[in-house]
């Protein structure tokens, strides 16, 4: 994959935002649950072009050119690249890991910017959405992606809290989590890539379980997955990644500025693999 050659990332301090985010793969505590704003379970769907996803399209790809360039594309097909990204980050600048564009070219208006660390693992990544025409906030909004994980759950996760729901309004937490599971089979076949969790239990919670004992579209604890990423397992050279939203990620509900984070925070859970495997094969 042409870009991938250049991809860096720089660095970005330790925040408070560690303390203000719970343990991931941890049980709510009840007070906390009985709290948080309860909707309803929605079943395991596939994306089509009948959701009511907000910003983007229920499922995009990422389009990367044969020449080497920090610019690629998102868009449900190579003929439809309805916005472009940039991972202009070098080790000797301060460059966000990851930019994302209101549109196919970088020209257009920045939505949402990524910064991590080096290598994306030690330390938040601090997502910005700048305001711009047509946005629905005048200041920025910035929301900490922060590294985690267990000795129950050895695999790497971030979590991270933003604003849901039409105006933006309600709090909630999210994980991404690393994954190999149906969901990502699905999308991309014999691939792994990452499953976003919402950390909102959901009203059933019979839901969960062993991969092949529970519901599509819900993890082993019983949590929703509303948005996956996944390395594209085909012969395309072009391809790099496939997206799509799931569940109550594909309802709208959630608003335009939770999208923009989840598609700019997948983005950047991807290029953290491409940068490790850039150092394994270097």
């Amino acid at each position: 994959m042409g870009p991938a050659t250049d991809l860096s990332s720089s660095v970005s301090g330790r925040t408070d935002a560690l303390d203000a985010l719970p343990p991931p793969y941890t049980e709510r505590d009840p007070q906390t649950a009985a709290e948080a704003p309860q909707y309803e379970t929605p079943s395991y769907t596939e994306s089509s072009s009948t959701s009511a996803t907000t910003k983007f399209p229920p499922s995009l790809n990422g389009y990367f050119q044969w020449k080497l360039t920090s610019t690629f594309h998102l868009g449900p097909t190579a003929e439809e690249k309805l916005f472009a990204a940039s991972t202009p980050a070098t080790v000797l600048n301060n460059k966000p890991s990851v930019v994302l564009y209101d549109g196919p070219t970088d020209k257009h208006p920045v939505m949402a910017t990524a910064r991590g660390d080096k290598w994306g693992r030690s330390r938040p990544i601090a997502i910005t959405l700048p305001p711009r025409p047509g946005s629905q906030h005048e200041q920025d909004i910035v929301v900490q992606v922060v590294p985690g994980g267990s000795l129950k759950h050895i695999s790497p996760s971030y979590a991270f809290e933003t604003c849901v729901g039409p105006k933006g309004t309600t709090p909630e937490k999210f994980e991404w989590r690393k994954s190999q599971g149906n969901e990502i089979k699905e999308l991309a076949g014999l691939s792994y890539g990452w499953k976003l969790v919402r950390l909102t239990p959901p009203a059933n919670n019979s839901v969960g379980g062993s991969r092949k004992e529970r519901d599509r579209g819900y993890t082993s604890d019983g949590l929703e997955v509303v948005a996956i990423i996944a390395h594209n397992a085909s012969w395309s050279m072009t391809k790099g990644f496939r997206f799509t939203f799931l569940g109550s990620g594909l309802t709208g509900t959630m608003g335009e500025n939770w999208e923009i984070v989840v598609v700019i925070s997948a983005v950047q859970m991807w290029f953290i693999d491409v940068q490790g495997s850039s150092a394994a094969t270097g």
